[in-house]
């Protein structure tokens, strides 16, 4: 696997990760947001993309009957697996390690597929979101939250990200292209941090819609 030198490698700080305060507030919000705006019936069997260490999926998984989470970074991947034998979970939880040649788990689909801050870091997102559709059900749900279009000081000097922020309308549009149904788009969260010596807020989006059953 050739790796994209722009998307960034998570592996150095998977351990650390869920240390910050203000992840687990950004993952509270999506997690609420989700549940705002899909309407669960059942126990859907969920897909998260670019799940890390698992921060939204185990806010979610009490509604979920199984999650597969999808990683490139095998460390995320060691974090997130521990949870779930610490939470005598594992039955319910699965992990996929994902390439620049498989993306996702071959010859599955899904009741809900979401992700939480991870278009940005990926250059052909679009491509991204296109599999994630076409891995759903018929009536399935996809939910995408990330950052709002920014003028590119939200990550600090040296994080190199493939996209200042997404924009959300053409988000939208693409699931729209792609034969999504009941597109919509809420704002989940607001991310607060100390730039140029004031407080500046960046906006995070929640993107949903649903597959439509033929």
């Amino acid at each position: 696997m050739i790796q994209d030198k722009r998307i960034k490698d998570f592996n150095p700080v998977a351990q650390s990760w869920d240390a910050k305060p203000q992840r687990q507030l950004l993952a509270q919000a999506v997690a609420d947001a989700i549940r705002r705006e899909i309407p669960f019936s059942g126990s859907p069997r969920a897909l998260e993309f670019g799940c890390g260490t698992g921060l939204v999926c185990y806010l979610l998984l009490p509604q979920l009957a199984t999650v597969t989470g999808v990683d490139r970074a095998p460390a995320m991947l060691e974090v997130f697996e521990q949870k779930a034998r610490d939470l005598g979970q594992s039955e319910r939880v699965t992990t996929f390690l994902a390439s620049d040649e498989h993306l996702l788990p071959l010859r599955e689909s899904f009741e809900l597929i979401y992700s939480s801050m991870v278009l940005h870091h990926v250059p052909d997102y679009a491509t991204v979101v296109s599999r994630l559709a076409a891995a759903l059900i018929p009536g399935g749900y996809l939910a995408l939250a990330d950052l709002d279009l920014e003028d590119g000081d939200f990550h600090g000097p040296g994080e190199d990200v493939a996209h200042a922020g997404i924009d959300r309308e053409l988000l939208q549009e693409q699931l729209r292209q792609l034969g999504l149904e009941e597109v919509r788009v809420v704002t989940a969260h607001h991310i607060r941090k100390q730039r140029g010596g004031g407080e500046k807020v960046y906006p995070v989006f929640l993107v949903t819609g649903r597959r439509p059953v033929v």
